[in-house]
């Protein structure tokens, strides 16, 4: 059973559908879950109390809630970008200017928007991909009252059309001149090793085993005894 693996993707999401100046606003919203912020803060064992301490919220915080963690915010935004802007990757490159505006709370919803910044497939840009160009994206997350909540900027490898797997594998007719190669020289003859005198080392001599010291149990309330001159 053979799987057309572009099926599986958007048609409209190639190299050369990005164009500088475009702005998405992605299909998809998402609410936030008390689950997801508190699980994925303990799982990367971030102590800052105020993601999972409620009752330290309810007195400290601002919003007297738990504010959600970033690193939940941040991948919430851009996995909601993702079937756009990453469907057709090869390679993430960068993420930076991270951005966090607004604290989000457990239950708000946030939509997902990206600006292509700019677009290049010169080869020294490609880190060794071939049919691929590199997309530059501006995404923002915003909240249900339309608080811009995060921002960030990603670098990414995207596949043209033209992209094919052909000649990326290591086929059995490209492995087996390498596998005859070793066993050859497997069996070439080892030349002869040339001998080195080594002289002779005397034996250390065993060293004096040394009597253990004897140790004197003193009793309760003896006299300590006077030392003889």
């Amino acid at each position: 059973m053979s799987i057309d693996a572009a099926a599986l993707t958007g048609r409209a999401n190639y190299y050369e559908d990005f164009a500088a100046g475009d702005v998405y606003e992605h299909v998809r919203g998402k609410t936030m879950e008390a689950l997801e912020n508190v699980l994925v803060t303990n799982l990367v064992m971030n102590t800052a109390q105020l993601h999972f301490n409620e009752e330290l919220a309810e007195q400290v915080a601002a919003q007297k809630h738990r504010i959600v963690f970033g690193g939940v915010t941040a991948s919430l935004v851009i996995g909601l970008a993702m079937q756009d802007t990453g469907e057709q990757a090869v390679e993430e490159v960068s993420l930076d200017k991270v951005r966090f505006r607004v604290s989000v709370l457990h239950g708000d919803t946030l939509h997902a928007f990206t600006e292509v910044l700019w677009k290049d497939d010169s080869p020294e840009l490609l880190r060794g991909h071939r049919e691929v160009g590199l997309v530059h994206f501006r995404h923002w997350g915003v909240n249900q009252r339309g608080e811009t909540v995060f921002e960030g900027e990603r670098r990414v490898l995207i596949k043209k059309r033209a992209f094919s797997l052909d000649g990326l594998e290591a086929g059995a007719g490209e492995a087996a001149p390498a596998l005859r190669t070793r066993r050859a020289a497997r069996g070439r003859a080892m030349r002869p090793m040339r001998r080195v005198a080594v002289k002779a080392v005397k034996p250390a001599k065993a060293a004096k085993k040394l009597k253990p010291p004897v140790r004197v149990a003193k009793s309760k309330g003896a006299a300590p005894r006077k030392k003889r001159r």
